[in-house]
């Protein structure tokens, strides 16, 4: 899916006016798209990037309680601005590491070891459901696919259609050649996200279980959302042939060439309308 290119700016400060230097802004989307700034000296942060929907804020600094906030943002131009006013830590409570180090870990492979700190983060924060998707991601990096769906879970337990989590069950069921299952979860996260990826996922299920009707529905909703994208075109067009539907075929296999016709995809194209099915 592209890029959003809404944005919005803001500050961090504690509860005495003063700027912090360093707090950690996370986004989270839907799909279980990330964008993260750190406030500078002046305490302030901005982010770009945004698509229209509802995103989850946290933010985290050191020595202050973390918080988390939900706010509709708009896809294109300036949202309001959000200001963040954070406690210090109390003695008795830690909100573990910011979030931007353990997410550094992660990238490194340092499994383990982010693992304990988002159990830290999540002993403190305990109502930072949304942690959960960080750890099951670290769990699927693992390939502990059982842990990686309990922690998937625990996010939908709080939102249902969180559509990170149910695309990557989804996922996960998939490798696992669970296919019924993979369907009912990428089927509830069709009209959650605008990513491609997920119709099309779902669309090469039905196909291959004999579904064609509902393999082009999906197919078609693919192409739609990522109308420069050859596969679902492609696979459009195999669709129509099972059905014995030549002109629908014809129509998918010309709009793939158009496309981009040097490509695998447009050169396979070219090939089948050179075939002696298309011959009249």
């Amino acid at each position: 899916a592209q890029m959003g290119t809404g944005r919005v700016i803001g500050s961090a400060e504690d509860t005495s006016g003063q700027p912090i230097e360093g707090a950690v802004i996370t986004a989270t989307g839907a799909d279980g798209k990330t964008l993260e700034a750190t406030s500078g000296s002046d305490g302030k942060w901005a982010i770009l990037g945004f698509r229209s929907g509802m995103w989850d804020f946290s933010v985290v600094a050191d020595g202050y309680v973390a918080q988390a906030y939900k706010q509709q943002i708009k896809g294109s131009g300036r949202n309001p601005p959000m200001f963040f006013v954070l406690e210090p830590v109390r003695e008795t409570r830690s909100s573990g590491s910011m979030l931007g180090e353990v997410n550094e870990m992660v990238e490194n492979g340092q499994y383990a070891e982010a693992l304990v700190k988002y159990e830290e983060f999540l002993a403190a924060e305990p109502m930072s459901y949304q942690i959960h998707y960080n750890i099951g991601t670290v769990y699927l990096k693992m390939e502990e696919f059982e842990k990686a769906i309990a922690s998937y879970e625990k996010v939908l337990d709080e939102e249902p259609m969180h559509a990170g989590s149910l695309i990557a069950i989804g996922d996960v069921k998939v490798q696992q050649q669970e296919f019924d299952e993979a369907v009912v979860y990428f089927e509830k996260a069709i009209d959650q996200t605008d990513d491609e990826m997920v119709p099309f996922n779902v669309a090469e299920i039905y196909f291959s279980r004999g579904e064609t009707d509902k393999a082009i529905e999906l197919y078609t909703l693919a192409a739609e959302r990522k109308p420069d994208w050859q596969d679902p075109l492609l696979k459009l067009a195999y669709a129509h042939l099972n059905k014995g539907d030549m002109d629908a075929a014809k129509t998918s296999l010309e709009a793939c060439i158009a496309l981009a016709p040097d490509t695998v995809e447009g050169q396979t194209a070219a090939q089948m309308l050179q075939s002696p099915a298309f011959a009249n």
